[in-house]
């Protein structure tokens, strides 16, 4: 990340590295994690920080420097556990909920994909001789982080909400793992969540967010199945409608305040966040080829139910045209084909004249 920064503003590692008054290979070190950056001194980083505000680096990729920190300081400690070791109480999943920024970034080394706070950044900075694409992980030290997610997610205490916040974060996470073997694995434990809770659908509570995750995790490797499975069965009422809402608007960044544990989707009062960046974000994501287009499309459709007036005209334009081209095809559910109309009628309605 702090590469990105600094070649965003046209800086080379020379030019950085003689503006903060340390040598080169400091700053080639921090970059590629052969010295961490965060076992700096505050004041050094804050003047890194500040180096880089005044030399042209984007005021909005600042805040990712901090958040890449916090990623890096949560792949590290699960690098450091021992295999079977017991899971501490203090376990960074089972301390706060986790966000968009911080997820993305922690998935960077495991799925290549850049983290979406960075789309569309330009390199200006000239660079010699190969480079990576981004940050990267050797086979054994992926396998070890995957196999501790994994053993954290079983063996948490499923009898408290500390718990079962670790569960569900440590099972997500551990979804981005692409290597044989986790897809049956995410499968087999959704399905134990499921039966250890009994067909009773109409209630929220922590482990109905466990099930959530499991759900958005099984449709990532392909089982969209699922996730439309709970969209039928697990948002049956208006707490649990409510609860999605809060949690999306909690991932999106329109509630600013950390969370320490999911009990905030339900104590979360809607007016404590806007929805405008949300809607504008669920309507970007209407597209066949996303895994996830089912629980957009009725996020969506419950955000316009809640707040008719959410999405601006632009937005709505937008929404029209992507929901002609999945009206055209077949990925849809039944369910999100007749949610997607009565929102495409809606935004008619409000904006019509």
């Amino acid at each position: 990340m702090l590469k990105v920064i600094r070649e965003s503003a046209g800086l080379t590692q020379e030019r950085f590295a003689e503006r903060l008054g340390v040598d080169t290979t400091t700053v080639q070190g921090w970059e590629s994690g052969r010295r961490p950056l965060m076992a700096t001194s505050t004041g050094t980083y804050l003047g890194l920080r500040q180096s880089l505000l005044s030399l042209g680096a984007p005021p909005r990729l600042l805040p990712q420097l901090d958040a890449a920190l916090e990623a890096d300081r949560f792949i590290g400690y699960v690098l450091s556990t021992k295999p079977g070791e017991s899971i501490a109480d203090d376990h960074p999943l089972a301390s706060w909920v986790i966000t968009r920024p911080f997820t993305d970034l922690v998935a960077w080394p495991f799925t290549s994909t850049a983290p979406s706070a960075i789309s569309g950044v330009e390199k200006t900075a000239s660079r010699r001789g190969p480079a990576g694409a981004g940050p990267s992980l050797a086979a054994d030290e992926r396998a070890h982080f995957f196999d501790h997610l994994k053993w954290a997610a079983e063996s948490a205490d499923v009898e408290s909400v500390k718990g079962l916040l670790l569960r569900r974060q440590a099972h997500y996470v551990a979804g981005f793992d692409d290597s044989g073997g986790t897809a049956d694995w995410l499968e087999r434990t959704q399905r134990a969540e499921e039966r250890r809770v009994g067909t009773q659908t109409g209630d929220w509570s922590p482990t109905w967010a466990v099930i959530r995750s499991g759900a958005h995790s099984l449709a990532r490797v392909g089982d969209r199945e699922g996730l439309q499975h709970f969209i039928r069965t697990r948002l049956a009422d208006d707490t649990c409608e409510l609860a999605n809402l809060n949690y999306w608007a909690y991932w999106m960044g329109e509630v600013s305040e950390p969370q320490v544990s999911d009990m905030f989707m339900v104590e979360l009062s809607p007016d404590d966040w806007r929805g405008t960046h949300l809607g504008r974000h669920l309507t970007s994501k209407l597209d066949a080829a996303n895994p996830f287009v089912d629980v957009v499309v009725h996020t969506l459709w419950a955000l316009v139910m809640l707040r008719p007036y959410v999405l601006d005209i632009q937005t709505a334009d937008r929404l029209r045209e992507r929901a002609l081209r999945l009206f055209d095809g077949t990925e849809l559910s039944a369910q999100s084909r007749r949610e997607l109309e009565a929102v495409v009628y809606a935004q008619r309605m409000m904006h019509r004249g």
